[in-house]
């Protein structure tokens, strides 16, 4: 089956005495790239999650959002900084006596200062946390992935479709081919003939030379080579997996024989049926951007 980038997965649960709510998004892009947002006192879990979404995301930017709320006030605890708290009242009483101001240095004139009181998170054991967390971190992955491979089924009949175009397209090429070299060497000669016109020719050499333009101008060997090029392509969209860069691969090579065959005709039919063709790569280069 044909996986898309694109894709969404959102679960929810609760993990130790936290209530989590994980959010991941998934775009193209052209090696896997994962990148975890969580609050600073869970960055010790940020390698543990981008192996786990790395086991299932073979390609694509991940982007993971974990949201924790705390559910239990021992998570935090008052901190007090009594030598901050001592040292800050003796400079505020020196500064009173230096110039002379009235009034008595208090609780709050200490408290406005910064780091006197502080709350200090407990610590995490980023072991038992991950190994909490797994279950839900899984069923957001699950839902990345269905909708992953939701996107890669329409991609699959789009590309399905747009390759039996390019097939029907070939063919006509295909049965314009001996008109196609029944015209050049017939051009060639009219053209030949009326360059020399009043003069002897041979017409021996002028077959000749009729018939070794007609064969360099033949387009068969391209043909054979685009009917192997859409069986191939056509194998892996029913085989599926991580395909995004072969199939690139192949367009490019079908691009060339195309260009090639557009290059080689100067039959209407034939430069019509090609300007076909590289319209459907075109729109095809565009889909697989987001193919695995």
């Amino acid at each position: 089956m044909i996986v898309s980038m694109t894709g969404f997965g959102r679960a929810a649960g609760q993990v130790l005495e936290h209530q989590i709510t994980i959010e991941m998004k998934s775009v193209n892009n052209r090696y896997r790239d994962v990148a975890v947002r969580l609050p600073k006192m869970y960055a010790p879990l940020e390698e543990e999650i981008k192996k786990v979404v790395g086991e299932r995301v073979s390609r694509g930017r991940v982007d993971v959002w974990l949201q924790i709320e705390e559910q239990a006030a021992k998570t935090r605890s008052l901190k007090l900084d009594m030598d901050l708290a001592a040292a800050l009242a003796e400079s505020l009483a020196r500064l009173k006596d230096d110039l002379g101001l009235g009034g008595e240095v208090t609780l709050s004139h200490i408290l406005e200062f910064r780091d006197v009181v502080t709350f200090q998170e407990e610590a995490v054991d980023p072991d038992a946390f991950m190994e909490a967390l797994r279950p839900v971190l899984g069923e957001a992955l699950d839902r990345l992935s269905d909708m992953r491979r939701a996107e890669g089924k329409a991609l699959a009949a789009d590309l399905g479709q747009r390759l039996a175009d390019m097939k029907t397209g070939v063919e006509e090429i295909r049965s314009r081919r001996e008109e196609v070299v029944a015209g050049i060497s017939l051009r060639l000669k009219e053209r030949i003939r009326a360059l020399t016109e009043g003069m002897e020719i041979d017409p021996a050499r002028l077959a000749q030379e009729a018939a070794y333009l007609a064969d360099r101008s033949d387009i068969t060997e391209e043909i054979v080579r685009l009917d192997s090029h859409f069986d191939q392509f056509g194998e892996l969209i029913e085989k599926g997996g991580v395909i995004g860069r072969r199939l690139e691969f192949l367009l490019q090579e079908i691009n060339r024989e195309v260009n090639t065959i557009g290059s080689k005709s100067g039959d209407v039919t034939v430069t019509n049926r090609v300007v076909d063709i590289k319209s459907e790569l075109e729109k095809i280069r565009e889909q697989i951007q987001n193919i695995e």
